[in-house]
């Protein structure tokens, strides 16, 4: 079966660009424009996506907000998160927060790929 992921990123050009690449790599992608569309994604299905592409710089709802109530809700969900930012402070924050995968903005599509390829994410058993 083919890895689920979610694209949660309120950059419209980048979102488009990581779900072309990924979806060119034969993963099924869907996207969200920030944390609390990105739950609405999750709703009653917290196990739906294999690996969840995180920008942590969004308004209403941001990433590490995003994390805090994922950590409430269900931490074992935090391994199968990649963070993603041009803040390296919001980079640490996340790292801190147990999230073991964090790209820094600008970031090469191979070590993306890469990432997402290793993670081992909510929907595997």
């Amino acid at each position: 079966m083919r890895k689920r992921i979610l694209v949660v990123d309120d950059d419209h050009e980048l979102r488009s660009l990581i779900q072309a690449l990924l979806e060119e790599e034969a993963y099924e992608v869907e996207t969200a424009i920030d944390g609390v569309d990105a739950f609405e994604h999750l709703d009653h299905q917290w196990n739906a996506y294999d690996v969840i592409l995180l920008d942590l710089t969004m308004p209403r709802l941001n990433g590490l907000q995003f994390l805090q109530k994922i950590q409430e809700h269900d931490p074992t969900l935090l391994r199968s998160i990649i963070a993603l930012s041009a803040n390296e402070e919001a980079l640490q924050q996340s790292a801190g927060m147990g999230i073991g995968n964090t790209l820094s903005k600008p970031f090469d599509l191979d070590v993306l790929l890469a990432l997402v390829g290793g993670v081992r994410g909510g929907s595997e058993k």
